[in-house]
């Protein structure tokens, strides 16, 4: 019954993280005022707001002007529900709310990445500090100087591809914001997690690239957020990270 409570509780965060990802995006307070619908204004009633269901009973859409209502909301919610929920009965609870935090800031750059292609610095780079600090009171299971060194290694590295890859190309293929994201990944989980959230960032990303391609008819010109696939990497390597490393040196 606790865990079926804390599912819940985690769920109405996952609707409160939709809120603060939207709202940074798109330089609004993220406190006030009360949620409503960006196309009609009209104020969100309590009861449009439970968290997946209340996007089930109005079928997707705003019940004042029926405006579609994207899916990533319900997605958001269940991602932060499962996620938390999984990082409350797996990881020793002296590392909970450090990866609370952690968990927190990578599924709203999963929702800004997917809906505008934006990550906001404020729970990326801003937050670093934050890995520094939790690392040197013994609340992440890493070294301080790992810490350091995975925010300057994940930054280092991205930093470097993209010059490489503008020198060949002449374009952009990765954004400032991944920078970030990686080295905030980095200051939390260290280098080997920050090696590893790039290797399963890089092989999801892939896939899921070459799944929408083939239902695109230009394939040319099509541009994939590499954010959430990191921060999924990340999320992953902290629930599983002891598989993970087998895993990876075996290949």
């Amino acid at each position: 019954m606790f865990l079926i409570f804390l599912f819940l509780v985690f769920l109405c965060w996952g609707s409160f993280l939709n809120v603060v990802a939207y709202r940074l995006i798109m330089g609004q307070n993220i406190l006030y005022p009360r949620s409503s619908c960006p196309n009609c204004s009209n104020q969100i009633a309590w009861y449009d707001n439970i968290p997946v269901l209340s996007w089930i009973i109005l079928k997707g859409k705003c019940r004042s002007c029926r405006h579609t209502i994207s899916l990533l909301y319900p997605f958001i919610e269940l991602l932060t529900a499962f996620s938390l929920l999984a990082l409350y009965t797996i990881v020793p609870h002296i590392y909970f709310y450090p990866y609370f935090i952690f968990f927190s800031a990578l599924i709203i750059t999963i929702r800004s990445d997917l809906e505008r292609m934006l990550i906001s610095q404020f729970v990326t780079i801003f937050l670093i500090p934050l890995g520094l600090l939790f690392s040197w009171l013994g609340w992440l299971p890493i070294a301080v100087a790992n810490s350091l060194l995975g925010a300057v290694i994940g930054y280092g590295f991205l930093f470097l591809m993209s010059k490489i890859f503008y020198f060949f190309t002449g374009k952009e293929g990765i954004g400032q914001g991944d920078l970030e994201l990686l080295g905030f990944i980095g200051s939390f989980i260290g280098i080997a997690g920050c090696w590893i959230s790039l290797f399963l960032g890089s092989f999801i990303g892939a896939l899921a690239g070459l799944l929408y391609i083939r239902t695109k008819k230009e394939k040319r010109y099509i541009k994939i957020p590499f954010g959430p696939f990191l921060a999924l990497g990340a999320i992953n390597f902290v629930l599983f990270s002891d598989t993970l490393k087998l895993l990876i040196l075996r290949i």
